[in-house]
């Protein structure tokens, strides 16, 4: 018994450090500011270094969230100082209406790469704390699963290794995020609910314990608010086994309770009953976040539906797995939760009582957190997202890995959960190669000149040279897109980032419509361009619907990120061409 125990210890430890090590890699692999909110999230951590204080203003779009995670990364980043100004380039060539475009919503320039400093450093290290977030996530489940089923150790573990190894936990867990506090102390809430299920009589200490977590987990998020009444419920369950003490030992442990949580959150409440005019300040969070419009539907359901589902294993903007990989992930899941519901009717029997009522309250905290994204959604957009329902994942794992365990032969159940667990780290291992390097590819370079392409030698300030391109169509009716493909070399490294401006102007010179961005169509930035090689950049022009039929022009103006001032053209026998080039041949739009 020793020697199996030491073997599933050992087992844990293996989970956990293959867990960090992923993330971590995760986390490097992601461009800063490419996943959910995280720019916001990153944003009130430095407005709390820079101003020592809360944000209270429009300005900061996560500024009423409960500030536990913030404030801890505040607290690990102060010591940092700004090498150079804090600035976040928004790509110009993201659209989700073009299949073709970038799908990275931000521009990353070298002062964003290794080795880290500055602002970038800062935001690695806040990463890193929701890697430590994520690991006490796959900790607690782990022991929640142990005591669900403390015979079947298999569970825990397989419960830890497919939370640790999917993807999207560890996409979510690399990158800012408050969801992964609120994760973390949502699970070691569930843990100790279950634990305190198992005592006889009310365990004052555990129930101290109980109530500084929930005060935490109430800093951390306001959807924990549905751990309350589990809480609430679970102590009252204890006490009703022997009823010592009459209902004064129920209150008692109530207060104690809610009045530790209410010391360790009050203030924050209290500040935003104050700000705002409410505890959640939710006429804040609803002034700042985009309202839906219209009803709550079935075809908005199915859409949330969808989404959770879909992002529960993988998915944001252009990545997600393969459909037949949803398939068989679907189909899994749906037998493990058909096989977890035959085993509590048809093993109801042998199951012990305080087993029942833990289910039952995980169960129902799953009701209420899901009743809640629903009311959510009824309200605003943008709500299918899995991380939201990250307070009920130990669950949503022990229903999983149970339900297809719990039914096989105890010899082969060991197996059978090692089996998973290594298929869910190879999916792991896979994903950022499969589907995070395309989306977050650089630039392509070719060898030479297409044929297609109309060969020039322009060159614009001292390092960077259009030496081709090619427009797909020279004629397009308003609404429509003109694309031009632009064949760029540096000729030595550029030491900042540049930028393009493309203008399609009329006879008199006036443009009717402008897109400012990377010369790589919102690739790269031209800071990361090796010299010598050819960049090939697709840029899409979208023609305002309202254009004018005539003859227009597309000129090409570059200049510095975040400066008007522009680079002089020069032809290649060294003749000044002013600031921009006019390419040929004109655009005729008409109907």
């Amino acid at each position: 018994m020793l020697r199996r125990c030491q073997m599933h210890r050992l087992l844990l430890i293996a989970v956990l450090l293959l867990y960090v090590c992923l993330a971590i890699w995760y986390s490097v692999v992601i461009p800063l500011g490419e996943a959910p909110d995280e720019v916001d999230h990153f944003g009130v951590i430095r407005y709390i270094v820079q101003n020592r204080r809360l944000p209270t203003t429009q300005a900061e779009h996560e500024a009423v969230q409960p500030p536990l995670y913030y404030l801890v990364g505040a607290a690990l980043t102060a010591w940092i100082p700004d090498h150079e100004p804090y600035a976040v380039w928004h790509n110009a060539d993201f659209d989700l209406s073009d299949p073709v475009a970038p799908r990275t919503l931000l521009l990353h320039p070298t002062s964003q790469a290794w080795p880290f400093r500055g602002w970038a450093l800062a935001w690695h290290l806040v990463r890193l704390w929701s890697v430590a977030l994520g690991a006490i996530t796959v900790w607690a489940t782990y022991r929640l699963g142990r005591e669900i089923f403390p015979d079947r150790s298999e569970i825990g573990l397989g419960m830890a290794a497919l939370t640790a190894f999917t993807p999207q936990f560890l996409f979510t867990t690399a990158v800012a995020n408050n969801d992964n506090a609120a994760a973390a102390l949502s699970a070691l809430v569930l843990w100790q609910v279950v634990v305190l299920l198992r005592h006889e009589r009310l365990p004052w200490a555990r129930i101290g314990l109980l109530g500084v977590l929930l005060g935490l987990g109430l800093l951390s998020k306001s959807s924990l608010l549905a751990l309350l009444p589990i809480a609430a419920l679970a102590i009252m369950v204890v006490w009703w086994r022997h009823r010592s003490g009459g209902i004064r030992s129920l209150l008692l442990a109530w207060l104690l309770t809610f009045g530790l949580a209410a010391v360790v959150s009050a203030a924050y409440y209290l500040r935003n009953w104050l700000a705002f005019g409410d505890p959640l300040g939710f006429s804040f969070v609803l002034a700042t976040n985009p309202l839906r419009e219209g009803p709550l539907t079935l075809d908005v359901l199915a859409w949330l539906l969808r989404g959770v589902a879909r992002s529960f294993w993988l998915q944001w903007i252009g990545i997600q797995h393969d459909e037949w990989l949803y398939r068989c992930l679907f189909i899994l899941y749906a037998i493990g939760l058909g096989g977890f519901l035959a085993w509590l009717w048809f093993c109801r029997a042998r199951i012990s009582l305080h087993i029942r009522q833990a289910i039952a309250l995980l169960g129902l905290h799953a009701a209420i957190t899901l009743l809640l994204l629903v009311r959510w959604t009824a309200l605003v957009g943008g709500t299918d997202n899995a991380r939201l329902i990250y307070p009920f994942l130990p669950t949503a794992m022990l229903v999983f890995v149970a339900g297809l365990l719990v039914w096989l032969p105890v010899r082969v159940r060991h197996w059978a959960a090692g089996l998973l667990a290594t298929v869910w780290l190879a999916l792991a291992v896979v994903t950022p190669f499969r589907y995070l390097a395309p989306v977050y590819a650089p630039a392509p370079t070719v060898e030479r000149l297409p044929a297609m392409a109309t060969p020039l030698d322009v060159r614009f300030g001292e390092s960077i040279r259009l030496i081709g391109y090619r427009l797909e169509s020279s004629r397009a009716s308003p609404g429509e897109r003109l694309t031009l493909d632009l064949y760029w070399r540096a000729e030595s490294r550029l030491g900042a980032d540049v930028w393009l401006l493309i203008e399609l102007v009329d006879a008199r010179g006036v443009f009717v419509m402008y897109k400012d961005g990377s010369p790589s169509a919102g690739r790269d930035t031209t800071d990361r361009w090796a010299p010598g090689t050819i960049v090939a950049s697709r840029h899409r022009l979208n023609v305002p619907e309202d254009a004018q039929p005539g003859t227009y022009r597309i000129t090409l103006r570059l200049h510095p990120a975040g400066e008007r001032t522009w680079l002089p053209v020069t032809s290649a026998e060294g003749t000044s061409l002013g600031d921009m080039w006019v390419l040929e041949p004109a655009v005729q739009l008409g109907p």
